[in-house]
């Protein structure tokens, strides 16, 4: 059968003129290049797709690294967090708030209470905020108050506000933080 084929095929073309055979195999010659561009593109966009996924996926692969570290920080965070109030079990922002003012006699505005607000990410720990308004201060008593809160690893600034006034003294805001065990 095969054999059939090929006798057939040889047969068709010892059969043609000169030119019909010339004409044949420049057609044939131009399929077979033609072929050969669109094999060599097919295999040339698949590569670039290919070679772009692999960036991608090393991109991906860095970004979860740095998750990674950045998760093991924050658990290292945590943990360390978690140490320093059980051993400040008893802090509470109110009276050490009442404490300080009282010791750098600074009174601040009335009305601040602390806020007692949910972290978001973390179901151990709420966050405790404390805003006061102190009118009609110098920046040496701001001084001595960011000092103090300094010394206190369990208390933060979350954020101050700084506004001068006309008698050459200041008015500031300064939002208290710290963070509490969830009850």
């Amino acid at each position: 059968m095969f054999m059939k084929i090929i006798y057939d095929f040889t047969n068709k073309i010892e059969s043609l003129s000169k030119k019909e055979f010339e004409k044949n195999l420049k057609l044939t010659i131009l399929f077979i290049v033609i072929a050969a561009f669109s094999i060599s593109f097919l295999f040339y966009s698949k590569n670039e797709d290919l070679i772009m996924q692999i960036k991608n996926t090393k991109t991906l692969s860095a970004k979860t690294f740095e998750l990674i570290k950045t998760n093991e920080k924050m658990l290292i965070a945590e943990e360390k967090l978690q140490k320093l109030l059980e051993q400040e079990k008893d802090f509470d922002l109110n009276i050490y708030f009442e404490q300080l003012c009282k010791e750098q006699s600074i009174p601040p505005e009335p009305d601040w209470e602390p806020v007692i607000q949910e972290l978001s990410g973390t179901n151990k720990f709420d966050e405790v905020t404390l805003k006061a308004t102190f009118k009609d201060q110098t920046t040496e008593n701001l001084v001595k108050i960011l000092e103090e809160v300094g010394t206190k690893e369990i208390v933060y600034i979350k954020d101050l506000v700084i506004k001068k006034q006309e008698n050459n003294k200041i008015m500031f805001d300064i939002n208290l933080a710290t963070k509490r065990l969830k009850k």
